[in-house]
């Protein structure tokens, strides 16, 4: 009798020993294989060409068992990218040696550099991602790509209204951040069919927020660039809000008289330089406390490059 319990209790001893091995990480099995749920944070508003285009991958496991999320993702194997052409880019992985284990349940996340998986993103362009396995895929994001911004080129910005074209030029010398931001907005399409959403009638007129609230902005804000350019006709200034010097973001206005009580106020980077009868046909609608009772629609904002300031930057047409 003691001789049979004593090879009762061995066996559950060996039973017990073998279900906590087959408990261990040793039996994760690759992501590819179990049930997870992958996600991709949102991109930025866009990137330009050169930077690092990094996302949040997480992935969730929600199998009974452990996974292991290697470098099939991490390094970007699985990922998938798409132009607006619809041709597929093939990722072409980085070595890594990252590699999280995940228990049932357990969530994990890091960052990804697309561009360093993806050197089509090199190219100015609208982009889908998606990360593929076998039976599930990820949600997809859209990711811009404008042209990088080059300090030595002057640029001007065609300024295109249900009312008419005015050029803008900028003044990168007194306020190199707000001409980059502007640019950037611009060729990331953040402009195109807005409204003016505000008029002091032969004063200015202010548009640059696709929530026509005027509350509305990129997403984050800039360091007042304030300068010793006055407020005069055809300045382009950047609004900000009260009291606050360094909250422009994506909002601007344009003078249509002499504004003194605004110089060293608010950032001054450009100014008109072609197009200042449809900018007045703008500043004179009508409005009721500054509100316009005219819808007038910017309809896009065209970015080109002109000679540099030193006669030897490079000449050409519209890049977006």
């Amino acid at each position: 009798m003691i001789l049979k319990r004593g090879l009762a209790r061995a066996v559950l001893l060996v039973a017990l020993a073998a279900g906590a091995w087959g408990c261990t990480a040793d039996r994760a099995v690759p992501l590819a294989e179990g049930r997870a749920t992958v996600s991709l944070s949102e991109p930025a508003r866009f990137y330009a060409v050169g930077d690092a285009v990094s996302l949040k991958v997480s992935v969730f496991n929600r199998s009974e068992q452990a996974l292991v999320a290697d470098a099939d993702l991490w390094g970007g194997a699985r990922f998938v990218l798409e132009d607006s052409t619809l041709q597929t880019h093939k990722p072409q992985p980085v070595d890594t040696d990252k590699e999280d284990r995940l228990a049932p349940g357990q969530r994990t996340s890091r960052s990804v550099d697309m561009a360093s998986i993806f050197p089509g993103l090199a190219q100015p362009g609208d982009y889908r991602l998606t990360a593929v396995f076998p039976t599930y895929r990820s949600n997809t994001v859209a990711i811009k790509i404008i042209p990088a911004y080059a300090s030595q080129v002057a640029y001007e910005a065609a300024v295109i209204t249900d009312r008419g074209t005015f050029t803008l030029g900028f003044f990168p010398e007194v306020a190199p951040q707000h001409v980059r931001n502007f640019i950037g907005l611009a060729r990331s399409g953040y402009y195109d069919n807005i409204i003016v959403h505000r008029v002091m009638p032969g004063i200015m007129f202010q548009t640059g927020d696709p929530t026509s609230s005027g509350r509305g902005g990129p997403g984050w804000t800039l360091q007042a660039e304030f300068n010793e350019r006055p407020h005069v006709r055809g300045t382009l200034s950047m609004a900000r809000q009260s009291g606050n010097p360094d909250s422009a973001g994506g909002q601007w206005f344009i003078c249509l008289d002499r504004a003194s009580q605004w110089d060293g106020q608010y950032t001054v980077f450009g100014h008109v330089l072609a197009g200042m009868d449809t900018v007045d046909r703008i500043g004179h609608i009508q409005v009721k406390e500054e509100v316009p009772q005219e819808v007038v629609t910017i309809e896009r904002v065209v970015i080109s490059e002109q000679a540099g300031a030193d006669g030897h930057g490079p000449a050409g047409g519209p890049t977006s």
